[in-house]
């Protein structure tokens, strides 16, 4: 908000001072093969400032709407319909943009008996025990962590700047809020979970994903 309102401010002193600048030059270059005056020429030029002023804020305004809404759409693309986590799109779109320089943990989880859920419950349920892990997990990591749907019932947390001993406590927290879920009149859900860190557990992402999984 604060970037927009110095622009605006920005726009709305130089195109005016451009719409002069034209009046002068337009003033000594073209007005003496007509007689006008410089006030007269200065007053064309400031006009013309402020009409470029308005067409500028109106091409701004544009672009920040069709900025908006690609964020909008790529943000749509990279979260799971079901879970609401983000996808393996994004994980994978996220894992070439770590830096050889971090410092982060890896919690990789396991829906116990979620074939179990499915084939004697139904798929419905399945997804209700799903989203009921993935709104757990959602709750209990920190603002800055993110958590992705790897792929069917498999869940991965990446925890920034997080090392393994911290990423034990987050994972025992969510093990634990798991275990208290209301899921009757169905079994109870139970989930397994694995941790690794960066660099401790592997050179790489790959090597790291390998550890915690």
């Amino acid at each position: 908000v604060h970037m927009k309102l110095t622009l605006n401010k920005a726009l709305l002193i130089t195109m005016p001072i451009i719409g002069i600048v034209y009046g002068s030059l337009f003033h000594k270059v073209i007005m003496p093969l007509f007689g006008d005056s410089l006030v007269h020429c200065m007053t064309l030029g400031l006009v013309f400032g402020f009409i470029n002023y308005f067409v500028a804020i109106g091409i701004y305004k544009k672009y920040n709407i069709v900025k908006k809404s690609n964020w909008q759409l790529k943000r749509d693309l990279e979260i799971d319909k079901l879970t609401g986590l983000l996808n393996r799109r994004a994980f994978d779109s996220d894992m070439e943009e770590m830096s050889s320089s971090d410092v982060y943990s890896m919690v990789f989880i396991d829906i116990d008996n979620f074939r179990k859920f499915n084939n004697e419950f139904g798929h419905q349920t399945g997804d209700i025990v799903l989203n009921k892990v993935s709104q757990t997990i959602k709750a209990n990591i920190r603002t800055h962590d993110k958590a992705y749907r790897y792929g069917g019932e498999e869940i991965v947390i990446v925890l920034k700047d997080c090392e393994k001993n911290k990423a034990l406590e987050i994972a025992e927290k969510i093990r634990l809020k798991t275990n208290q879920l209301d899921n009757a009149p169905f079994p109870p859900i139970t989930i397994s979970l694995g941790i690794s860190s960066y660099p401790e557990d592997g050179s790489d992402i790959e090597k790291v994903i390998e550890a915690c999984d």
